[in-house]
């Protein structure tokens, strides 16, 4: 460790209107039917745009974000339908942007493979060709595993059977979908941790994190009883249910990257957040650790630099290294990077400069194996609750 969509026109209707640079997309019909050969983004969290053939078995298929997008997060996800015994020349064409995430396939309702290395990220490229085989059942092509709201709430449901655990409707999206928490309700009096995630609908690796690390927090060992015998925990998984929804790259359907609007409080999903935070802001309870999970290139904790206040004091440099060694590099190296607060309205500076808390965005590699992520969430969520507990241990000691 090293310090330092609902179908295919709408999400097409969204994208030809904001993206106007590309000549050849004109050339796009957003009818994919090619006979004995469809693509379909009938489905959530889809993302495909227009569709052309170019040759027998061969086409090209668009690929556009909802705006011009913050970063290079090129979301697609369409599906496959052929004949037996066909081989398929594809491309992706990105309007914007660049091919970054390996194309992922399912057949049927069978698992998830990964069908070709990671693309070079230097090399930007626009266009991306591979080929599939077909073997008369659906394909269905991602970018990464589908993780939808249906899943989200199945999860959502499933922590809320606990006996501890409160399910409530904090506000709506820009399209009336719930933002929803979960808390625990045996004593409000107990100080606050609030875990937050999904603001950037592709970052699916984040989403495989926060649920075990949650999980482990509202799990039958005797550490996670103690915890919560002295602290309580909220979740708010799903912040941008309308982007994953639609499939978008960055941005909820307002075009507002959430993770830049901590503070302005300008959309009804973080306004369901500010919302939330007013009995901290009143001092009728008290929050003492925030931490938001995301993708990106690599596996990174985002945190406070040293010079920061940041209660407890210290605390995310012991966390880092105790997980470091106990974690294998070969497994899941990360990093953590001091990231000062320049101002910028995220979740992070919002948190830590409002309430003067540890406050920490744990990215997960966009590669990152889905087992090493599981396994390092459930070590960062253990140690975690083992700082704090050794923290109010010596405060009760005083």
């Amino acid at each position: 460790m090293r310090v330092l969509f609902w179908g295919l026109l709408s999400g097409s209707a969204l994208a030809l209107t904001a993206c106007t640079h590309s000549p050849e997309k004109a050339k796009f019909d957003a009818n994919c039917d090619f006979g004995d050969t469809k693509f379909s983004a009938a489905f959530e969290a889809a993302r495909l745009n227009g569709c052309r053939e170019t040759a027998p078995n061969s086409y090209e298929l668009l690929i556009e974000p909802e705006n011009t997008p913050i970063n290079q997060s090129a979301w697609y996800a369409f599906d496959i339908s052929a004949p037996a015994d066909k081989m398929l020349n594809l491309t992706l064409v990105y309007s914007e942007g660049y091919h970054r995430y390996p194309i992922k396939k399912r057949i049927g309702a069978g698992e998830w493979q990964q069908i070709e290395t990671r693309p070079d990220p230097k090399a930007k490229s626009d266009r991306h060709d591979f080929t599939i085989q077909t073997d008369g059942n659906p394909v269905r092509i991602a970018a990464q595993p589908i993780f939808d709201t249906a899943k989200h709430l199945k999860w959502i449901e499933a922590m809320s059977t606990l006996e501890y655990v409160d399910q409530t409707t904090i506000g709506q999206s820009v399209e009336s979908r719930p933002i929803i928490k979960l808390e625990e309700v045996d004593d409000p009096t107990k100080p606050y941790v609030l875990i937050v995630g999904r603001q950037h609908p592709p970052e699916t690796t984040g989403a495989d994190a926060l649920t075990p690390f949650v999980e482990a927090i509202w799990g039958d060992t005797e550490q996670a009883k103690n915890f919560r015998s002295q602290y309580n925990l909220i979740v708010v998984p799903l912040l941008n249910p309308d982007g994953v929804f639609h499939g978008n790259w960055r941005h909820n359907m307002n075009g507002i990257d959430l993770n830049r609007d901590w503070g302005p409080f300008t959309q009804p999903e973080t306004q369901a957040i500010e919302a939330e935070l007013q009995r901290f802001e009143a001092g009728s309870d008290r929050i003492v650790a925030f931490v938001d999970f995301h993708s990106t290139w690599r596996n990174l904790l985002y945190t406070q630099t040293e010079e920061e206040s940041a209660s407890p004091d210290g605390f995310t440099k012991k966390w880092v290294n105790i997980v470091d060694e106990k974690l294998d590099d070969d497994v899941y190296a990360f990093t953590r990077e001091q990231s000062p607060n320049e101002g910028k309205p995220t979740s992070k500076n919002y948190m830590n400069s409002q309430f003067g808390i540890t406050a920490v965005t744990y990215e997960v590699g966009d590669h990152t194996e889905i087992n090493a992520t599981q396994l390092a969430s459930k070590q960062f969520a253990e140690t975690f609750m083992e700082l704090f507990l050794r923290q109010s241990e010596m405060t009760n000691d005083k």
